[in-house]
């Protein structure tokens, strides 16, 4: 099992509810077929930006408008938006963004390991890039984020 998928596998459970507590958390995991040891969940917790608060832990949620990824990896998707994005506009629950000419898989990877708040997924050609969202109005709110990091 490739580090990759077991994150995203445990972003998905923490996004359906809060674990609390490690040991909950590699049961959940076994469960979804991924054996691992407390220690390695420890370091993955670190990785994905999820915090432990009175219910447990979760995966930081940030205002609407704004990425949800830790404040380093933020900060590095704002840079990367801001630097090779062209523009950003949606088509249903899609946001389109267009880069310049062979930029689009490097920023793919960026959307894809910050995974901001409403993308289900992305695909990136040599200067677009497709955002699936979960909804028109997730897609309005990514792209206004999107946007804003272009403007600053």
């Amino acid at each position: 099992m490739s580090k990759i998928r077991r994150h995203a596998i445990l972003r998905n459970l923490l996004a359906r509810t809060p674990y609390s507590t490690q040991d909950a958390l590699v049961e959940g995991l076994a469960q979804a077929g991924i054996s691992v040891t407390q220690a390695t969940v420890s370091r993955d917790l670190a990785a994905i930006g999820a915090v432990r608060s009175a219910e447990g832990y979760h995966l930081v949620e940030l205002a609407p408008d704004t990425v949800s990824a830790p404040i380093d990896q933020q900060d590095k998707l704002r840079s990367v938006l801001n630097q090779h994005v062209i523009s950003a506009q949606t088509a249903a629950a899609l946001v389109v963004l267009r880069t310049a000419p062979g930029h689009a898989d490097f920023v793919a990877t960026e959307l894809d390991s910050s995974r901001p708040k409403g993308m289900v997924g992305c695909i990136a050609g040599d200067d677009t890039i497709f955002i699936a969202t979960k909804s028109n109005t997730s897609a309005g709110s990514l792209a206004r984020a999107i946007t804003s990091a272009l403007e600053g």
